[in-house]
Parts: C-alpha cells; sequence; structure tokens
C-alpha cells in the first residue's frame, strides 16, 4: 500500500468520458457503413491467458465454473469465455480497433476484496464504451469513461488496478497510429519482421508499486495507491500492415526478454523474405500436418498460447534468467535471480486490413 494521489483530470477528456456514463446502449449488431473500408488498417487480435498457482483454484465445481464464465460473458467471444485470467483481465473490441489489459492488486484479498472484480468491470466498461462510441479512438478518453463508470455505477465497493489501452486510428496525413494509454506496469511491444520496433514505457511510484486506478473505501484513504487516468503514459506509434502488436500484463513482461517476444510472437506478422508473404495460407496447411513448434507459429492462436505458456514455464524456474530477476538486482539484490510468480494475459495483435479481416470469422 501506498500513498494516496489526487491530480486533476485534463478537462476536455472529463467532459468527454462524461457524455452518456450511465446510458451507452448497446453495440451495433451489424457492422455500420462507415466501417466497411476494406483498405483500412485494423487489428485481428487473439488472447490467452493464465492464472498463478494457487492452493484455492486447484479444483473448481460445475457451478462455480458456470458463475466464472457469465461474469466473464461481456468478452462475447467463445473462445475468450474459457481463459481463466486470475486477476488479470482483457477486452477486444468488435471495431478491430481498441483492445486493452489490466491487472487487479492482489493486496486487496487482505481487505476482502476480490482483485479481480475491479479488473474485470474496468474493462467490460471499456469494451462497452469503445464498441458504443466507434468513434473515440483516444485511448484516455475510452480509459476515463470506463473508469468513471466504475466510480458511479457502484457495483464495486473496492479494489485497483494497472491498466492499459491502445487504439489504431488513421490521421489526416495517411499515417496510421497506434495511440497507447498506460497506468501502471502493464506493457506493450510493437514487432517489425521479428524485431522490437518499440516498447510502451511503464509508470511506478517505485519497486513493484504501480500507478494504478482505484475505489478507495474511506478507512483506507491515504493508506492505499489511487491515481488518475491523466497519470497515464501516453505514446504514438507509427505503424503499417503486418505489424505485430503483443500488450500484456507485468507477469509475462516480468519473465520474458523483449527480443525473445519479438522473435516469438513476430512470426504472426509480416517477415521479410519469408515464404508466409508469398503463399498466405501454407503455415496453416503446414501447422495441421506437422506437430513441431517451428511449424505451430504460423497459427496465431496457438502463438498466443506459447507466449503464455512460455513465460508461465519461467515464472516457476527458480534459476531462470528473467526481467524480474535483473529489476531485483538493480535495487540490490545482487543474487537475485528465477522467475516472478503472477497471472499472465497477453493479447495478441496483427495489422491488417478489413478486406483480410474479413475472410476469417472472429466472432
Amino acid at each position: 500500500m501506498g500513498v494516496w494521489q489526487s491530480t486533476p483530470v485534463p478537462l476536455e477528456v472529463a467532459q468527454a468520458a462524461a457524455n452518456q456514463t450511465s446510458n451507452w446502449g448497446v453495440p451495433p449488431e451489424d457492422i455500420p457503413e462507415d466501417e466497411k473500408d476494406i483498405e483500412e488498417l485494423v487489428l485481428q487480435t487473439w488472447a490467452f491467458c493464465k492464472a498463478k498457482p494457487s492452493p484455492a483454484q486447484t479444483y473448481r465445481s460445475d457451478v462455480e465454473e458456470r458463475k466464472r464464465r457469465i461474469s466473464v460473458s461481456w468478452r462475447k467471444r467463445a473462445s475468450f469465455l474459457e481463459l481463466d485470467c486470475g486477476e488479470d483481465s482483457f477486452f477486444v473490441a468488435n471495431t478491430y480497433k481498441v483492445i486493452g489489459v489490466a491487472d487487479g492488486v492482489g493486496g486487496w484479498r487482505d481487505e476482502g476484496v476480490d482483485p479481480a472484480l475491479f479488473s474485470n468491470t474496468l474493462m467490460e466498461n471499456a469494451k462497452l464504451f469503445a464498441e458504443t462510441h466507434r468513434k473515440e479512438l483516444n485511448p484516455e478518453v475510452i480509459l476515463q469513461s470506463a473508469f468513471d463508470k466504475v466510480l458511479n455505477d457502484k457495483d464495486v465497493k473496492a479494489g485497483s488496478a494497472t491498466a492499459l489501452v491502445a487504439t489504431l486510428r488513421k490521421e489526416d496525413s495517411g499515417k496510421h497510429i497506434l495511440d497507447v494509454a498506460n497506468v501502471g506496469d502493464s506493457g506493450l511491444l510493437v514487432v517489425r519482421n521479428r524485431e522490437v520496433l518499440h516498447r510502451v514505457h511503464e509508470k511506478v511510484h517505485g519497486f513493484n508499486a504501480p500507478f494504478q486506478l482505484a475505489v478507495v473505501p474511506p478507512h483506507l484513504r491515504g493508506r492505499a495507491f489511487s491515481d488518475n487516468v491523466s497519470d497515464a503514459t501516453r505514446e504514438k506509434v507509427e505503424v503499417q500492415k503486418g505489424d505485430v502488436v503483443v500488450a500484456a500484463t507485468d507477469g509475462f513482461f516480468d519473465n520474458q526478454f523483449n527480443a525473445t517476444i519479438a522473435s516469438d510472437a513476430g512470426w504472426i506478422g509480416k517477415v521479410e523474405g519469408s515464404a508466409m508473404n508469398r503463399v498466405p495460407l501454407v503455415g496453416f496447411v503446414l501447422s495441421a500436418i506437422f506437430a513441431d513448434e517451428k511449424v505451430a507459429y504460423i497459427d496465431p492462436q496457438r502463438v498466443a498460447q506459447r507466449l503464455v505458456q512460455s513465460a508461465y514455464k519461467v515464472s516457476l524456474d527458480h534459476e531462470a534468467h528473467t526481467p524480474w530477476a535483473s529489476m531485483l538486482r538493480k535495487f540490490g539484490a545482487e543474487d537475485a535471480k528465477g522467475g516472478k510468480t503472477d497471472d499472465i494475459t497477453v493479447v495478441l495483435s496483427r495489422v491488417t486490413t478489413r478486406d483480410e479481416l474479413s475472410t476469417s470469422n472472429m466472432w
């Protein structure tokens, strides 16, 4: 727990977020006409997550599992409903332009609070806002609106989370920009040709003390971090067709180095000189025939799964060389090594056109 923070929210962001926070309506069932430009760049997205080991989660009854699935039914996509992210959460908007991740702060369990409630509610709100305000591509406005709804609805009595929202938009110049707002220590990596193009910066108060959005009960005010959306790190990256975007919680980035992530995730994008660019379906054909992991990378969902599984394996390895251990050594733990046990969530996207997107049924 840390110190109470209070930073004014920019007026234009607050005003935009205040619009219809209590009545956003429902997303359109069909794609609006102005979203049918076949050459428009969008984010084709897959996701996977894995909760950290917990004695309490070794067995879940059918009733408990059904309750869990209902609690994340807002994710919509069938493959997403199966995912148990622990205290993490994520969303993928059906605009194909907005994604996000959140990491519920586990310390709230000491207060009898389920940390996943805040992170899931925040991501659910962000998804709803992005899908009902489809032209709003300012990630800070989306995150502010989602957070305001958490506060206004009062269903969450206590809790906090780090949060990252990214949007893809086209500027008047014709450039396509990935716009990111990051509150805390989740991360986002842009990959081109299996190499790191850009890594979004984190925002922390100090070691293992990330900025976070919070609902703080009166008796804990002054003893818990409570930051604002306006505290977010804002970064913009020019992207192009074939780039890969990896958004993930700190449980992933603490256990995998950037270069490794880029090398593994980058295969789903455009790789210069790769046979995939000449024969787009070759990877899926080979993946169906062979079980070798070097071939399996072509299937994006399997890539997302393998990214998470690799990080999870490292998180349990007490001898591994990891970013987490490297950071511990910087703070004086000279002999630090091994991974960091944590929930791990990865949202994996490929920058592509709506025309190519239309060949697959993502929802």
